[in-house]
């Protein structure tokens, strides 16, 4: 059942992905003004129509891009905590008001201590099964840090104010949240116990659900910032949780995490720079789609018609050349770009676009694809703020309820990002993310 269901998620978004891309296309290819009842003045697109609304609130209320990119996303993490959450990691995509776009990198790492043959065990384990030794360092909050510093307006705490309440007070759970709460049926351990009413049963849409561990904790974020997390008395509950599950994260782990600045990739598609997150991000892979539909010049007949139905094969080919190169997105710190930037240069998406068959499809092999594990635990928001400047986060704990390793004391769900290593690589990747998304602006 979780099987199927994860293939159903994965064709929904995979069309949402597509209707992205055609939609860059074409405005790209035609510029058309905004239509009536558009956004003027700046938006926010998280996955929830709630979270949108906190973060468009941000806005109005004089803060950043990042500012309501941050506040989005921490709403996530209670609205959507299958996805993302602060025991994850996230990217974020800048640019400011003068045009320059930079990239704030706050993915998992390593930890110092882990299983030296853990590529022997991918095959082993179930996704279901709560195993801490996938876990990476998490990230999250290092990100969010290092963004609001470097583009902040608003004060750091009033960012957590929305996200506090709605943890504490409660809210009926979602559709969206309580399709997912099913895959913890298995698992026996807090997280479970978490998601149960009083009588052991899983909860469901409607059921309301509170998060005051993770209220507790995001309220001491506020008030002292992201250390407390790292260095702080939440860094000492929070590994002695995760140790009692078997995890062997530290807080030396912890105390070490960086986020990390760099310059950001760009694309040309006709007279734009499309711009995109360098690797371990999945950004070069968006560009080479790109760069391949666009050589097949979109534009609205493209979807019209029998037309419609060749665009379609033409963008699913792309993805599957696409996804066979995603073994290859590796970390720069470790390893050489050189193949990841090839993946950006239009030669590279001619020679593809002419492998791509009309009608026509082929075996795994002939795009180089390797059975992996489908990475759906993750979200994306995208803000553009009235003074042009623009954010784009993208925040994961990898798969549904990542680890499945719950802080109790926190309320912080752990990731299991290592496991993009399996089928990808001998060594650590990043995985390629298309999510549903929901706006909100004014």
């Amino acid at each position: 059942m979780a099987r199927s269901k994860a293939r159903i998620w994965t064709c929904s978004l995979l069309l949402v992905c597509f209707l992205v891309v055609l939609i860059v296309c074409v405005v790209m290819l035609a510029k058309s003004p905004c239509p009536e009842g558009g956004f003027t003045k700046g938006a926010v697109a998280a996955d929830s129509e709630t979270c949108s609304k906190v973060g468009r609130d941000i806005l109005r209320s004089g803060g950043s891009a990042v500012d309501g990119a941050i506040a989005a996303l921490l709403c996530t993490s209670v609205i959507n905590p299958q996805s993302m959450g602060l025991g994850g990691g996230t990217i974020f995509t800048v640019m400011d008001g003068s045009g320059k776009v930079k990239i704030i990198n706050a993915r998992e790492t390593v930890p110092k201590m882990f299983n030296s043959n853990l590529m022997e065990d991918c095959s082993k384990t179930p996704s279901w099964t709560p195993v801490g030794q996938w876990i990476g360092v998490p990230g999250e909050l290092r990100g969010y840090e290092l963004a609001h510093r470097l583009y902040g307006k608003l004060p750091w705490a009033r960012l957590f104010q929305p996200t506090i309440k709605l943890a504490r007070s409660g809210f009926p759970i979602p559709a969206v949240q309580a399709r997912f709460i099913p895959f913890l049926e298995n698992t026996n351990g807090s997280l479970r116990k978490l998601y149960s009413d009083k009588d052991g049963n899983l909860l469901k849409a409607g059921d309301i659900m509170k998060f005051e561990k993770l209220a507790d904790t995001l309220e001491i974020l506020a008030k002292q910032g992201a250390d407390a997390f790292y260095t702080g008395q939440i860094a000492e509950n929070f590994i002695r949780d995760v140790q009692n599950e078997g995890v062997k994260l530290t807080l030396e782990d912890l105390a070490s995490y960086e986020a990390r600045v760099s310059d950001a990739w760009n694309v040309s598609l006709g007279e734009y720079q499309i711009y995109l997150a360098p690797p371990p991000s999945g950004g070069a892979l968006i560009g080479l789609i790109l760069n391949i539909m666009k050589g097949y010049a979109p534009n609205p007949e493209s979807m019209m018609g029998e037309e419609r139905a060749q665009t379609y094969h033409r963008f699913v080919e792309a993805c599957k050349f696409a996804n066979g190169l995603k073994k290859h997105l590796r970390d720069p710190q470790f390893n050489s770009g050189a193949v990841a930037e090839k993946i950006t240069e239009e030669s590279f998406a001619d020679h593809l676009r002419s492998l791509i068959s009309g009608g026509r499809s082929h075996s795994a092999q002939y795009y180089n694809v390797t059975p992996y594990l489908d990475s759906m635990g993750t979200t994306h928001v995208s803000v553009l703020a009235e003074d042009g400047t623009a954010v784009a986060a993208t925040s994961s704990i990898n798969l549904i309820f990542g680890s499945k390793v719950y802080s109790p004391s926190t309320g912080v769900i752990l990731n299991n990002q290592l496991t993009d290593f399996c089928g990808k690589a001998e060594h650590i990747v990043a995985a390629l993310y298309c999510t549903m998304m929901s706006s909100s602006g004014w």
